[in-house]
């Protein structure tokens, strides 16, 4: 099977000055060389490519140390690169290329920068990829100087990680961390959120009422406007067509009563030639010129008259007097009374004269009094009212006079009086037009001044008189009647006070209440995905914490019998066992028997995987020495414990075998017997893994297939050879 591991390039890295590359052609690479001569470095470069942060992992105080520093014969150097290439035939890394190169670079700033065939990648998003093909910097994966016993004297929960990098969990670890991470910020941006919207929500609520009241204003001024439009414009065409209505007749009554003065005219100029020299002649035209003065007197009067009768009109307002029942009652005993008086009255005239009080005294309790009338105006009406009574009588008299000398004069000569009373008709024909005409002008007058008072009314509200006159009539004027004059007249006063009451709304309110809202509404939404945001990460790492227990309880019975099995062959005999020590356990059901039969002794494992986010488990080292008797890990020799961890090594590979093995002087403390043991192992597992060893053992070395020598000069700079063993 090709190598996993396929290059490793140095530069500038700890010991290694000049660029040095490693070739691992072979599936087992011993690296060999004096002590001091930088071998160790090797597998420091390589747990540093892989992304160790700590330089205290790396034999370091700072992470500046890595850069090689100088000696007497040989310069300082600005950076320290690491490279290792890797066969991506399974493509494991991202991209087609059949070799992946990963590259870690630091210069002495301490800027450390990654890059991923040549493309810059950060750890963050390295890591996920290194998990995913089983590649770390602690553990088993790969083992540092001294640290042969690594997996006697670490923690259970160490213990546990190092089977998990080696099973290929780690992917999972890392992804359910990062979810717990993200899970922690969505819930602390949740909270924020949550009290944003905790301070935001009165404001709001304030705002909206202000953004109410300001829709309300804009109803309400749009419906006053249309119903303001239609009354307006229907009352406008009203007036407008009833004042065409009178215009019309009054031009035909002018051209008429033109006609009929001339008419007038005519005939007196043939009755002056005719008329008589007598004095009766001269008093009759005297009388005649009188009465056209008169009539001419009257017609102004009743014109000023009608003026003014159309002002005190419009001066009138109905109120009509209430009165209780008992009030009612008595005036209806009156009028019964009254009434059975009449049926047996003789006298019409006197019943006429009654009920025609009793109508007038009706009418006043109906329709009320008028009130609220100018006094100077109502007088002058009276006044005038007066004159043009009396102008009348005057005109009547001397109209009886005028006849009176007609008819003398009628005696003594037919022919005139014929003519005369054709010019009286001629005359009463005059002043019939002449009334009519009066009449049409009085109500051409009172239109006007309807007119210009609903225009002062338009005005009033601050529109121009070019919108009363509209081209097409407004939504609603169709339907509004005259009938209906009185109810809009109410709905009006109505908006109107509605209006007022609302009072006058600040736009910049309404532009706050409109952002206020859309961000409520923005964080609202914030809440509602956080809040899915944290139940699917909540189920993300429910489904991690159970496929990571799931795939390590499968796995674990398996090594644990293997575990046994290698812990026999180091020692001889005796027996070992990997058990489960689990904090808070949520159940126990299973036995791991350490050999494949039952024989009582348990290894625990989780049982329920719903609700144990927070389960911690642990490994737990039970081992029985030949010939020894032991109580705990501590009471191993060095060697022993070294056994122990090789025994665990070598159960893992044989379960789940890992891209490759890094392992530096693992065999130091091993005597010549074990050391063969251990070269066997690493020979029959050499199908399964890839190893590179630092070794100072010739049996480890007879392993190996690949041997590099790693010498140092004088000028203090590791040198690199390599010998092929056939």
């Amino acid at each position: 099977m090709p190598n996993f591991l396929t290059r490793l390039e140095l530069q500038g890295f700890k010991s290694f000055a000049g660029k040095t590359v490693l070739e691992f052609p072979s599936r087992v690479t011993a690296v060999v060389g004096p002590n001091g001569s930088g071998k160790s470095n090797i597998i420091d470069a390589i747990r540093w490519v892989l992304g160790e942060r700590e330089a205290k992992q790396l034999r370091g105080e700072t992470l500046g140390n890595l850069i090689f520093a100088g000696t007497p014969k040989k310069p300082a150097v600005g950076f320290a690169k690491v490279a290792l290439c890797f066969n991506n035939q399974k493509k494991i890394f991202p991209g087609e290329a059949a070799e992946t190169a990963l590259e870690r670079r630091i210069d002495r700033s301490g800027d450390s920068t990654f890059t991923l065939n040549d493309s810059e990648v950060k750890l963050k998003d390295l890591l996920p990829m290194l998990a995913k093909a089983r590649l770390g910097t602690r553990g088993l994966m790969i083992v540092g100087q001294g640290q042969s016993d690594i997996f006697v004297r670490s923690t259970p929960e160490e213990r546990r990680l190092m089977i998990e990098e080696v099973l290929g969990l780690r992917e999972f670890r890392l992804k359910k961390n990062q979810a717990e991470r993200r899970l922690e910020s969505s819930e602390i941006n949740m909270e924020k959120v949550r009290a944003m919207l905790e301070e935001l929500a009165p404001h709001v609520r304030i705002l909206k009422s202000s953004w109410i009241r300001f829709l309300r204003r804009t109803e309400v001024e749009e419906e006053l406007k249309a119903l303001e439009n239609a009354y307006f414009y229907v009352r406008h065409k009203a007036l407008v067509s009833d004042l065409s209505k009178v215009e019309t007749p009054l031009k035909a009554l002018q051209d008429e009563l033109a006609s009929a003065n001339r008419e007038i005219a005519e005939q007196e100029k043939t009755l002056e030639k005719e008329k008589s020299t007598d004095a009766d002649f001269e008093k009759a035209r005297g009388v005649r010129e009188k009465i056209k003065a008169g009539m001419q007197e009257e017609s102004a009067l009743s014109l000023s008259l009608a003026k003014l009768e159309a002002r005190l009109e419009m001066q009138k307002v109905v109120a009509p007097t209430d009165h209780s029942a008992a009030e009612l009652k008595l005036i209806v005993q009156d009028l019964r009374k009254d009434i059975a008086a009449w049926r047996g009255a003789d006298d019409i005239a006197s019943v006429k004269q009654a009920m025609d009080g009793w109508l007038a005294r009706l009418k006043k309790i109906i329709e009320g009094e008028s009130v609220a009338l100018d006094k100077n105006l109502v007088a002058e009406v009276e006044k005038f009212k007066n004159d043009l009574k009396a102008k009348k009588d005057a005109i009547l008299n001397l109209q009886k006079e005028e006849e009176e000398i007609a008819a003398g004069q009628q005696r003594s000569n037919q022919v005139f009086r014929e003519r005369v009373e054709a010019l009286n008709r001629s005359k009463n024909n005059a002043r019939a037009l002449e009334q009519r005409m009066q009449s049409g002008l009085i109500e051409k007058e009172k239109l006007q001044m309807g007119l210009k008072d609903l225009e002062r009314e338009w005005l009033a509200l601050g529109r121009a008189l070019g919108e009363l006159d509209m081209a097409n009539p407004p939504i609603g004027a169709a339907e509004l009647g005259t009938e209906a004059w009185s109810e809009t007249e109410r709905k009006l006063m109505r908006l109107r006070g509605e209006l007022a009451a609302i009072g006058e709304i600040d736009a910049s309110l309404i532009k706050e209440a409109d952002e206020s809202e859309a961000r409520y509404d923005f964080l609202t939404s914030q809440v509602a995905d956080l809040e899915k945001a944290t139940a699917d990460l909540k189920t993300l790492i429910r489904e991690l914490d159970q496929h990571i227990h799931e795939d390590f309880k499968k796995a674990f019975h398996a090594i644990s019998e293997e575990f046994n099995n290698y812990f026999r062959l180091m020692f001889g005999g005796g027996k070992a066992k990997l058990s489960l020590e689990i904090k808070n356990p949520p159940a126990i059901t299973e036995e791991v028997p350490p050999n494949g039969e039952s024989n009582g002794e348990t290894a625990a494992a989780p049982a329920n995987y719903e609700n144990d986010r927070d389960l911690e488990v642990g490994v737990e080292v039970d081992v029985s020495i030949p010939r020894k008797k032991i109580t705990n890990l501590e009471m191993l020799s060095g060697g022993e414990k070294t056994l122990v961890s090789l025994a665990a090594l070598f159960a893992l590979i044989a379960i789940s075998p890992p891209p490759f093995l890094v392992l530096d002087e693992i065999d130091a403390a091993l005597d010549e017997e074990n050391a063969r043991r251990f070269a066997g192992l690493i020979k029959e597992f050499a199908s399964k893994t890839q190893f590179v060893i630092v070794t100072h053992n010739r049996s480890t070395m007879e392993a190996a297939e690949v041997l590099y020598g790693v010498t140092m000069g004088e000028d203090g700079v590791s040198k690199v050879l390599s010998l092929k063993l056939e």
